[in-house]
C-alpha cells in the first residue's frame, strides 16, 4: 500500500477519535455511553493500526518521540471512557485532552529525540 493512504487514514483516525473524546465530554449521558466507547474503541484501533503501519512502511523504527505519542494515544483514549465516570471535571479532561494533543503535534512535528 502507499504511504499516503495510511497517512491519511492515521490523520483522519487521530481527528475523529478527538472529537468522539470531546463530544463525551460534552455530553457524557449515560445513555450514550456504549455508542462513545464504542466509536472511541474502533477510532483508537485505526489510529494504531495506521500508525503502526505506516512507522512499519517508513522504516523509523521506534525512536523516543514514537514512544511519546503511544502515550499520548494511550491517553487520549481513557479520556472518553473517564468522561462518563467523572462527569463534573469535564473542563480538566478537556484541558488535559488538548495538552495531549498538542504534545502528540510537537513530537510529531519536530521530532526531538
Amino acid at each position: 500500500m502507499n504511504t499516503q493512504i495510511f497517512l491519511l487514514l492515521h490523520l483522519t483516525s487521530v481527528i475523529l477519535l478527538s472529537g468522539a473524546t470531546f463530544a463525551a465530554m460534552a455530553d457524557p449521558h449515560p445513555d450514550k455511553r456504549r455508542h462513545f466507547l464504542m466509536m472511541s474503541g474502533t477510532l483508537s484501533l485505526l489510529v494504531a493500526m495506521s500508525g503502526f503501519g505506516l512507522s512499519g512502511m517508513l522504516r523509523i523504527g521506534f525512536p523516543g518521540w514514537l514512544l511519546v505519542k503511544l502515550v499520548c494515544w494511550l491517553v487520549l483514549t481513557g479520556l472518553t471512557g473517564m468522561a462518563f465516570r467523572m462527569t463534573g471535571q469535564s473542563r480538566m479532561l478537556a484541558t488535559v485532552a488538548a495538552g495531549v494533543i498538542l504534545v502528540a503535534l510537537i513530537m510529531v512535528t519536530y521530532k526531538p529525540f
